[in-house]
C-alpha cells in the first residue's frame, strides 16, 4: 500500500511499527480505538543515493505518513551481526562481546532486552541510524528482528516438556529459534540458496542440540512457498514438522493480519 494514499486521523491514538531492511522499510499502523484498523505497507529504499543512512533518511522524509505524532513508535532492525548475551551483562559488556565476535563490525551497537527469555541481544546497526531514529521518532525502542519471534514463542512454550524448533521464512532467509523445555537455547538467522541448504542448517542445529527426532517438533512460519519447499525434506528426518498456528490475538489487530509482515505482528503481540 502506498503511504501517499493514507490519511491517519488522530495519530496520537495509533502505534507505528517499522522494520528496517537493506532495501526497504516495512511499516505497520494500528489502534485499539478503531475496529479492524491495521494498515501495512512497504517503502523501497534508493540505495543509489549514497550510504544506507542517506537512503533511509530520504525514504522517511519523503513519506509524511511516517512522521505523524503517533502514540508510540517501535522499530525492528534486520542485522546479521548479533550476539545473545546473559542478562547480567550491562550494555557495555554486550557491546564488547559483539565486537569480539564480529571484529569487522564498523557500525553502531544497540542492545535490546528479551525479558521473557531472560537474555539480551546486542546487534550492529549501520552508522548514524540509531541517532537518526532517536531524533526523528522521539527515542523509540529499537529491537533486533529476532526479538519478537523469540519473545512470542517463549510465552507459548512456558512449562513445555517438548523441545521445539521454530523456523520463520522469508525469501532466501531463515530465522531459527529453539526452546528446550520452555527455555531458549538457540536464536540465529541463515541466508540460503536452496531448500536443501536451509534444511541442512536446520538439521545440523537439531543434531547439535541433541533434539529427539521422534518426540520433539519443528514448527514453520513465514513465506508459504519457502515452507512448502523445505517441509518435505525435514519430514524425512524428523517426525513432527508442521505449520505453526497463527496467533488468534493477531486477528484482533486487523482482519488482514495474516498479510502483514510476521515480525511486526509478533512485535505488536509481544508489546501489548
Amino acid at each position: 500500500m502506498s503511504s501517499t494514499n493514507i490519511n491517519i486521523r488522530q495519530p496520537e491514538l495509533w502505534t507505528l511499527q517499522l522494520a528496517l531492511e537493506q532495501r526497504s522499510i516495512n511499516y505497520m499502523l494500528y489502534t485499539d480505538a478503531q475496529e479492524n484498523s491495521l494498515i501495512t505497507g512497504s517503502i523501497d529504499l534508493d540505495n543509489s543515493v549514497g550510504d544506507y543512512l542517506k537512503s533511509l533518511e530520504n525514504a522517511v522524509y519523503d513519506n509524511p505518513l511516517l512522521l505523524d505524532d503517533y502514540k508510540q513508535v517501535r522499530v525492528l532492525v534486520g542485522s546479521q551481526h548479533f550476539v545473545v548475551v546473559p542478562p547480567e551483562c550491562d550494555d557495555f559488556d554486550a557491546q564488547d562481546l559483539l565486537e569480539v565476535t564480529f571484529p569487522d563490525c564498523d557500525g553502531d551497537v544497540a542492545v535490546c532486552d528479551l525479558k521473557r527469555c531472560g537474555v539480551k541481544l546486542a546487534f550492529e546497526v549501520p552508522t548514524g541510524v540509531l541517532a537518526f531514529l532517536q531524533r526523528t521518532f522521539n527515542t523509540p525502542p529499537v529491537f533486533h528482528h529476532l526479538h519478537p519471534l523469540c519473545e512470542h514463542y517463549k510465552r507459548l512454550n512456558e512449562g513445555s516438556e517438548i523441545s521445539r524448533m521454530f523456523l520463520n521464512f522469508s525469501p532466501n532467509h531463515m530465522d531459527m529459534v529453539v526452546y528446550r523445555k520452555g527455555e531458549i537455547v538457540l536464536a540465529n538467522g541463515y541466508d540460503y540458496r536452496s531448500a536443501q541448504d536451509a534444511a541442512f542448517f536446520a538439521l545440523h542445529a537439531w543434531d547439535s542440540l541433541n533434539l529427539d527426532r521422534l518426540a520433539d517438533e519443528v514448527q514453520l512460519t513465514g513465506s508459504k512457498e519457502e515452507r512448502d519447499a523445505i517441509a518435505p525434506i525435514l519430514r524425512e528426518y524428523i517426525g513432527f514438522v508442521m505449520p505453526a498456528i497463527y496467533p488468534a490475538a493477531a486477528m484482533r489487530i486487523g482482519q488482514n493480519a495474516m498479510k502483514a509482515p510476521f515480525d511486526l505482528i509478533m512485535l505488536a503481540l509481544c508489546e501489548s
